[in-house]
């Protein structure tokens, strides 16, 4: 019995060996792979930390230009500036979202998005405000497009745009929507005269807010009450009225065109002047 149970224990250590050399010849190429593949990921980290590190440091990707697109206003100078450019900065080490962001700073920047271009160079794209009217709030503010105050005027600024009056600084401070709201009023008219071809011969020099409306004078010094609303049918008027003027071989110091009472009908102040 005791020589059985020895027989018994060979033929069990024999087959787990055998069992034991079957896995090893089926898994092992399995586990070589593995091996192999875990090899070239630690080589690969370690060769990006060194690749990564040569990069930010090599002159091979230090700045030699820089080109700035779609300024007129602002200067190459200026915009530099603020976004701490300098030649010979590794392009890898920049930080393109905080030059945006300190470019964006420059009263003319409406937007502006900053592109590496490797190796060596970059380009900052600039789209600036479109200064349609001066305000007057005690200081003088350039409008743009959308009818918001974006810049200063310093000394030395000189632009050819009409004057908005007629607004408080006090409004701006305590009422700021209400305060743009009229100065939008203020932009659409001048936006509506400027597109009339029949009336845009005599430019507006200013456009004044009153609490009977708006009043526009032209360069010429014609002052023009257009009253409230209707903007529109007002310019066809004052295109027509001003086309008989000429006919007459007149010049108009006033015209109205506020009358509530009779939208449609129009008085003139005829002008001692002769056209």
């Amino acid at each position: 019995m005791f020589s059985t149970k020895r027989n018994r224990r060979r033929v069990d250590a024999a087959k787990k060996t055998g069992e034991l050399k079957a896995a090893a010849t089926n898994h092992g190429p399995v586990v070589l792979k593995v091996l192999g593949l875990l090899c070239a990921s630690v080589a690969i980290f370690f060769g990006t930390i060194h690749g990564v590190a040569w990069a930010r440091t090599t002159p091979t990707f230090g700045l030699k230009k820089v080109t700035v697109v779609g300024q007129e206003n602002a200067t190459d100078v200026e915009l530099a500036r603020l976004a701490a450019i300098s030649l010979g900065q590794n392009l890898w080490t920049m930080d393109t979202r905080a030059m945006e962001r300190s470019i964006a700073a420059h009263p003319w920047v409406k937007s502006v998005t900053v592109t590496r271009h490797f190796p060596q160079s970059l380009t900052i794209s600039i789209e600036e405000h479109r200064a349609v009217a001066l305000l007057s709030i005690g200081d003088l503010y350039l409008v743009n497009e959308v009818s918001e105050p974006f810049k200063r005027i310093k000394a030395g600024d000189s632009f050819d745009l009409p004057l908005v009056t007629g607004i408080d600084r006090e409004l701006f401070t305590e009422k700021r929507e209400d305060a743009l709201e009229k100065l939008r009023q203020a932009v659409a008219l001048i936006d509506a005269y400027a597109s009339e071809p029949l009336v845009k011969k005599q430019p507006l020099s200013e456009v004044n807010l009153h609490p009977e409306g708006v009043t526009g004078v032209t360069c010429d010094g014609q002052e023009i009450e257009f009253g409230e609303g209707d903007v529109p049918a007002k310019l066809v008027r004052l295109a027509r009225v001003r086309k008989e003027l000429v006919a007459r071989s007149m010049v108009a110091e006033v015209i109205r065109l506020d009358n509530r009472a009779r939208p449609s009908w129009v008085a003139v102040q005829i002008s001692a002047k002769k056209p």
